[in-house]
């Protein structure tokens, strides 16, 4: 038989996983009260729940409407995405070698972007990223490629009181916006120093049914910057030598 205590541990974690799963699909977050009329839980049960999970980085809280997941479970899930960062690691080391700089995979979800795997530069002066780490996503070349994915007014939601001047090159809100519009077009996005001073980076999109990747090259800024158009290239024969190895995937 079950105990009333174990009844009741077993009730809070199945609130807890209600929570998550109510926002899911909600990169922008929630209000508390939004959560509570969804689950159907008084507020104050979803503030203690909210509350435990934000010590546990699960959740994320940021303001009034601000409830989102949190970094925690981005790095939980980066375990799923093992077999795809092992298949894409020769692609990347090839990325690598031609172009002289750091080659990085990366997976995005909500306002950062999760360095999945990384290809260091041999070059004496080279950007070496580490796995695990993340980047802000409104200034770093992967996360513009991701989020060109969704509507402006979308980016604008998730992103509101979020973007902020890493450098004195970081766009602001409706510079960025403008930009994805260049990004949905071309297919390839830019880091111009906004996310670190002395860093450039240009990145594309992989889209496959496991999720959205990234794929980017990271170098000193002014030599990033002298070879766009081969960098470009490289890019694309890469995103596309990758996605016909995966089965089902779409570029």
């Amino acid at each position: 038989m079950i105990s009333e205590s174990d009844r009741s541990g077993i009730q809070v974690i199945s609130r807890a996983a209600a929570i998550l799963r109510c926002l899911e699909s909600e990169p922008a977050g929630l209000s508390l009260g939004a959560i509570a009329k969804r689950i159907e839980l008084p507020r104050s049960t979803v503030q203690r729940l909210v509350d435990a999970l934000a010590l546990e980085q699960l959740l994320e809280v940021r303001g009034a409407g601000g409830v989102r997941l949190g970094p925690a479970l981005m790095r939980l899930a980066a375990h799923s995405h093992v077999d795809f960062s092992q298949m894409a690691r020769p692609y990347l080391e090839d990325l690598s070698r031609r172009s002289g700089e750091t080659a990085v995979l990366y997976y995005g979800g909500g306002s950062d972007l999760l360095i999945l795997h990384s290809v260091v530069s041999t070059q004496e002066l080279r950007v070496a990223p580490s796995t695990g780490n993340f980047l802000r996503v409104f200034a770093s070349s992967g996360g513009k490629v991701l989020l060109a994915r969704q509507s402006n007014e979308a980016v604008a939601q998730l992103l509101e009181g979020l973007v902020e001047p890493l450098t004195p090159n970081t766009l602001t809100l409706p510079q960025l916006l403008q930009e994805l519009q260049q990004v949905r077009a071309e297919g390839f996005a830019y880091d111009r120093e906004e996310h670190m001073v002395g860093v450039g980076a240009v990145a594309t999109g992989l889209y496959t049914e496991q999720g959205a990747y990234a794929i980017s090259l990271v170098g000193p800024a002014w030599r990033i910057k002298a070879q766009h158009e081969f960098i470009k290239q490289a890019l694309g024969e890469c995103r596309d030598a990758l996605a016909s190895a995966v089965n089902g995937t779409q570029v």
